[in-house]
């Protein structure tokens, strides 16, 4: 019976790629947006990102571009996304956004610099077998 409630309540990850947690000091920004916000990056991975942001309205980012920063230094410039979910927190008094996105074709820099990324400036576990 537990074996059943439990298949019920897991679903299957869609994801190709492992999401990794951001530190605390990264960011992202839309490309070219100089006077908007910073969005606190929350993880990412070679599929795509998910970040935080305030603002009651969802982002319009149809064929858009992100810059990813670390410590407000650019990191990755014009990472091609598409918004998967845009959704208010519930319950948060200062209207908090939960956005995922998914990258878009990359150059072969900007996949070399988002595996660098991954590797270097998220909270990954780094196993040491």
């Amino acid at each position: 019976m537990i074996d059943a409630v439990e298949r019920k309540t897991l679903a299957p990850e869609r994801r190709r790629h492992p999401r990794f947690p951001a530190r605390e000091r990264a960011s992202v920004a839309v490309t070219g947006d100089d006077f908007g916000l910073p969005y606190y990056l929350i993880d990412i991975s070679e599929g795509g990102m998910a970040f935080r942001y305030l603002n009651k309205s969802p982002l319009h980012l149809t064929d858009s571009q992100m810059d990813i920063y670390l410590d407000e230094d650019l990191y990755i410039g014009r990472m091609p996304v598409t918004v998967v979910e845009d959704r208010q927190l519930a319950g948060d008094f200062l209207a908090t956004r939960h956005c995922s996105v998914r990258f878009g074709k990359m150059t072969l820099a900007q996949q070399i610099q988002l595996q660098a990324f991954i590797l270097c400036q998220t909270k990954s576990v780094q196993s040491s077998s």
